[in-house]
């Protein structure tokens, strides 16, 4: 498949959009890849997304599970 770069711009705009609904979707399939156990690397790279945010999520993630137990 071939995306003119107007076509990829536009497609990435999307991705980074600031809608709440958006990055809560975005979070849930980081997680759930990551507790497939792809790496914080792997999830970034397939999810458009920087390493950071994912390991963020990752630690928001665990530190809510810890004080739920």
């Amino acid at each position: 498949m071939h995306l003119s770069e107007n076509d990829r711009e536009t497609l990435l705009k999307t991705l980074n959009a600031k809608d709440p609904a958006l990055i809560q979707a975005r979070m849930a399939n980081a997680l759930l890849l990551l507790a497939e156990g792809l790496s914080t690397e792997d999830v970034a790279g397939l999810l458009y997304l920087d390493e950071a945010s994912v390991a963020g999520w990752q630690a928001l993630f665990s530190k809510r599970n810890s004080k739920a137990a």
